[in-house]
Order: structure tokens, then C-alpha cells, then sequence
């Protein structure tokens, strides 16, 4: 009960609880954040770190087994995905006979954890999140960019830069990368990339590393996006 007590009284936004329609509390899920998922994260929160890490997730009895449990902890990864750009990844323990109900919930086991609660093995999950929403603090940029070369001479820097967009995307950064496409579909327009950054210069470092840039396939810009009407959002 004291551990319920601290997490509600020091990380409110992320203790919520379900409902039902005659307003009776029939399960929650609890987390707090922190910095490195370890023994200290089961007591402690801090605000700003990356991971969150889910110490309960509980329906009351007689809702069990009836799909309530996965209903709740989706709804909570999605809104914590939509409201809580900062957060890198959502990490829980859980014993072996559960193992399967985080999966479909799109969990990831990572291994067994060094982390010990009595004599039973847990295994450390984790659900990595794609930042979908700049930080206070950064802004949005876009690169548009031509190529210069013939496709077979693109191809294989076009593909490395793909994979240099899911590794920054999964490292934590708020990017996307496609396209321009005519009436009929047909690629020829050039490349479009939004990036979110805290400056021009930190914008630009990126886009530095860029595989289509470093090995001279295509004339780019890169200008800051600011919104007038409505905003983007990443997905």
C-alpha cells in the first residue's frame, strides 16, 4: 500500500485507473519513470528520465479473463504515446505465465532479469516508443533534397539511409523520411524529411550523417518548418 501511496502522490500522470459504467474502479495500471530500469526504479521516480517502468497492472476479480487487463494496458501505452513525447521506452517485470499476455500487448522480452523480488525467475520486457512530437524545447526542421545520380548509383546509400532513419527513430528521435510523388503516384519529386531538434545547428549534425548526403548522392536544403495552421504529428 505504501509504494501505491508514493506512486500516486509523486507520479500522478501515471496512475490511471478504469472504470466502469456504474463509476466503480475495476482495475489500474501504475508506473513511474526513471533513468536505468534497476532495483531503484521499483521505489523511486524521476520526471525527466527516459524509460517508465509499469510496477502494476490489476483488474479486480470478477472482470478477469474477460479482456479487460489487455483493453487497459493498450489504452495506456497509447495514450502514453500520444501525450508523453520524452519517454523512450515502457519497461515491466513479469513471471513466466504472463510472458505471453505483454507480448500480444506488444511487449518485447529482453532477457531474464538481474533485478530479484522472492525466489521466482522475472523477465525485464520493454515496448520501445517513436517519439511522434517535438520536445518543449526543440523545433521542427525539413530537409528536401533532389538526386544527382542514377538510381542503380543511389540504391545502396538509399537503403542504408533507411535504416539510418529506424535506427534514429529507435534510439529516441522524433524523424521520418519518404518521398514526393506526381498525380499518378510516380516517384521523381525528390526527397522529404522532418526532424525535430533544438537548433538549426543541432538539425544540421544530423543531416550530416545522412548516407544520401555523406556520399554526395543529392542536392538537399535543410530550413526550419514552423506551423501556422495546425501542426504535424509523426506516427
Amino acid at each position: 500500500l505504501q509504494s501505491l501511496q508514493y506512486r500516486q502522490a509523486n507520479a500522478l500522470p501515471y496512475f490511471q485507473c478504469a472504470i466502469s459504467n456504474e463509476d466503480e474502479i475495476i482495475g489500474f495500471v501504475c508506473s513511474t519513470r526513471c533513468h536505468e530500469f534497476e532495483e531503484e526504479s521499483m521505489t523511486t521516480h524521476h520526471p525527466d528520465g527516459a524509460f517508465l517502468a509499469i510496477h502494476s497492472v490489476v483488474v479486480s476479480h470478477p472482470y478477469r479473463r474477460k479482456g479487460f487487463a489487455s483493453t487497459m494496458l493498450k489504452y495506456y501505452v497509447k495514450h502514453i504515446e500520444e501525450e508523453q513525447s520524452s519517454i523512450q521506452s515502457i519497461v515491466l517485470l513479469a513471471k513466466a505465465h504472463l510472458l505471453s499476455f505483454y507480448v500480444n500487448c506488444g511487449f518485447t522480452v529482453n532477457r531474464p532479469s538481474p533485478i530479484v523480488h522472492g525466489q521466482e525467475l522475472w523477465y525485464e520486457l520493454e515496448r520501445k516508443l517513436v517519439r511522434t512530437l517535438p520536445l518543449p524545447t526543440e523545433s521542427w526542421f525539413c530537409k528536401t533534397e533532389t538526386f544527382k545520380k542514377s538510381y542503380p548509383e543511389v540504391k545502396p546509400h538509399l537503403d542504408a539511409h533507411k535504416d539510418w532513419v529506424k535506427h534514429l527513430r529507435a534510439k529516441g528521435h522524433c524523424i521520418t523520411s519518404g518521398y514526393r510523388v506526381d498525380s499518378q503516384g510516380k516517384p521523381g519529386g525528390g526527397g522529404l524529411m522532418f526532424l525535430s531538434a533544438k537548433s538549426y545547428e543541432d538539425a544540421l549534425d544530423v543531416v550530416l550523417q545522412d548516407p544520401l548526403v555523406q556520399n554526395d548522392c543529392v542536392d538537399w536544403e535543410l530550413n526550419g518548418w514552423i506551423g501556422q495552421v495546425g501542426d504535424i504529428q509523426m506516427r
